[in-house]
C-alpha cells in the first residue's frame, strides 16, 4: 500500500483510546481492527485485522516471545508457591541484626533491586514485604523506600535482555526483521541497546546517591512508620529461611543458563527461551527431591502462572499483529518522509519525549512501546539511524514516564508496600525522576549528534 496519511489512523486510534479507556488490550485491538478494515480497502482483502492476529504464531520467533512470557510467569508463581519468596523474607528478617540503620535498609532494598530483576512485581512486592519491617525500626522516611523500590524496579528490568520487558522489545524488534525492515537477530540488538537505555541507568545512580547522600526524600506529609498495611508475600505462611533457596536456585539457574547458552550458540533469541524452559524443568525436580510439591502440583503451578500471565501475552499478540499491519499500510515509510525534514540527530530526543508522554498519560510502559516501537525502528531505518539507539530512546521514554505517572501499576505498588500515599509518593520522587528526565534528555541530544 502506497504510504499516505490515512495510514496514521489505527496508530492515532490506539493512542486515544489508550488514553481515554486506560485499557491497552481495547486499544490495541481496536487499532488491529482498523488496521485491518484499511488494509482490506487497499487490497481487497477480507478479514485483515483477524487474519493479522492469527499470522503472528507464524513466526517462530514471535511464538518463542509469547512462550517465554507465559514461562516467566510459571516460574514467579512456582517460586511463590514452593515459600522461596517467604522463605528469602524470613532468611533477611533472622538477620535484621546485620541492618543496623535506616542508611542499611536502604542500600539492601537497592542492592536487592538488582537481583531480582527478572519480575518487577516479585522485586516490589518482596523488598516491601522483607525490608520495611526494619526500615520502621530504624525510623527511617517511608518515602525514602517507595522512591528506592520504584526506582530499581522496571529500570533494573530494562537492563537485561533476560526479563519479561528484554523479551518484549525483542519481540516487537523481531516483527520488524520478519518484515524486512531492519536486519540481525532481536536479542543482540536488545542487547546492544543497553547502553543506551540512558534513563533506566541514571535513575538507579540517582537512586544510589541519594542513599549516599542521605538525601530525605519526602512529600507534603510523610509517612510514619506503623501506618498502612504491610502486603502479603505469597507461600507458605509458616516457611523457614531454608526455604530461600526455592528462589535463589530458579533465578541462579536461569540468569546462568540464558548466558551460558548464548555464550555456547551464539542464538540469543533461543537462548532465552530454551534458559527458562530447562528452569522451570530442573526446579520441578529440584522440588520434587526436596518434598515442596509432587509432579501434579508443580505442573498446576506453571498453569497457574501461565494465566496469570494470559494479559501480558495478549498485549504482546496483539502489539505484534499492530506492528504487522502498520508495517504494511506503510506508516513507518509515511512519516519517515516528514523525518526528513528534522534533523536526524533530534529522533532520538524526540522519540524519547514521545515515549514519555504516552508512558506518563497511559500509565503503561509496554503499551507505550507496542505503540511507539512500530513507528520509530522503520524511522530509524529511514534515516539510517542507529537501531540500539532509538531502542533505547524508546524504552527510556517508556520508564520515564511510567516513574511520572500516578496512574502507573509500578507507581501504585510501590507506595502500597511501603506504606505511603499514592500522590505522595509521586511527588515525592517527581524532582528525581525529572532531574533524570533532563539528564537523559541532553544525552540523547549529544548522542544523535555524535553517533
Amino acid at each position: 500500500m502506497n504510504p499516505g496519511i490515512v495510514s496514521l489512523a489505527p496508530v492515532t486510534l490506539t493512542l486515544l483510546l489508550t488514553f481515554y479507556s486506560r485499557n491497552i488490550i481495547l486499544a490495541l485491538f481496536a487499532g488491529v481492527f482498523a488496521g485491518g478494515i484499511l488494509l482490506d480497502s487497499a487490497q481487497g482483502t477480507l478479514f485483515a485485522g483477524i487474519n493479522g492476529i492469527a499470522a503472528v504464531f507464524e513466526s517462530s520467533w514471535s511464538a518463542k516471545a509469547i512462550l517465554f512470557v507465559l514461562m516467566t510467569g510459571s516460574l514467579v508463581q512456582v517460586i511463590e508457591q514452593s515459600g522461596g519468596v517467604k522463605g528469602f523474607v524470613r532468611l533477611l528478617t533472622v538477620r535484621q541484626r546485620a541492618v543496623k540503620s535506616a542508611f542499611g535498609a536502604e542500600v539492601l532494598a537497592y542492592l536487592l533491586g538488582m537481583v531480582l530483576f527478572v519480575d518487577t512485581t516479585v522485586s516490589i512486592v518482596v523488598r516491601g514485604v522483607a525490608i520495611r519491617p526494619l526500615y520502621d525500626t530504624h525510623k527511617g522516611n517511608r518515602e525514602t523506600l517507595s522512591y528506592i523500590i520504584d526506582s530499581t524496579s522496571a529500570s533494573v528490568a530494562f537492563l537485561s535482555p533476560a526479563t519479561a520487558a528484554g523479551a518484549f522489545l525483542a519481540a516487537l524488534l523481531g516483527v520488524q526483521i520478519s518484515t524486512g525492515v531492519i536486519g540481525g537477530d532481536p536479542f543482540s540488538l536488545v542487547l546492544r541497546a543497553v547502553p543506551f537505555q540512558v534513563y533506566p541507568m541514571v535513575s538507579i545512580v540517582i537512586a544510589g546517591g541519594v542513599i549516599v547522600g542521605r538525601r530525605k526524600v519526602a512529600a507534603a506529609g510523610a509517612a510514619e512508620p506503623g501506618r498502612g498495611a504491610v502486603p502479603h508475600a505469597e507461600g507458605s505462611p509458616d516457611a523457614p529461611a531454608s526455604a530461600a533457596v526455592n528462589m535463589l536456585l530458579p533465578l541462579g539457574l536461569f540468569i546462568v543458563g540464558v548466558f551460558g547458552l548464548v555464550v555456547l550458540t551464539g542464538d540469543g533469541s533461543t537462548s532465552i527461551f530454551t534458559g527458562i524452559l530447562l528452569t522451570l524443568a530442573v526446579t520441578g525436580v529440584f522440588y520434587r527431591i526436596r518434598g515442596v510439591v509432587d509432579t501434579q502440583g508443580y505442573i498446576a503451578w506453571c498453569v497457574q502462572g501461565m494465566a496469570s500471565y494470559l494479559e501480558i501475552a495478549l498485549v504482546l499478540t496483539l502489539s505484534f499483529a499492530l506492528s504487522n499491519l502498520l508495517n504494511q499500510l506503510g506508516t513507518g515509510a509515511y512519516l519517515a518522509g516528514f523525518g526528513h525534514h528534522v534533523h536526524p540527530a533530534l529522533v532520538p530526543a524526540m522519540v524519547f519525549v514521545s515515549g514519555a508522554l504516552i508512558s506518563f498519560m497511559s500509565g503503561t510502559g509496554g503499551g507505550t512501546l507496542s505503540i511507539l516501537v512500530p513507528i520509530a525502528i522503520p524511522l530509524a531505518a529511514a534515516l539510517g539511524l542507529s537501531v540500539p539507539l532509538i531502542l533505547g530512546a524508546c524504552g527510556s521514554g517508556a520508564v520515564f514516564g511510567d516513574h511520572c505517572s500516578p496512574l502507573s501499576d509500578t507507581t501504585i505498588l510501590s507506595a502500597k508496600v511501603a506504606g505511603v500515599d499514592g500522590m505522595d509518593h509521586v511527588r515525592a520522587q517527581m524532582p528525581f525522576a525529572l532531574t533524570g528526565g533532563v539528564i537523559s534528555f541532553l544525552m540523547f541530544l549529544a548522542l544523535g549528534f555524535f553517533l
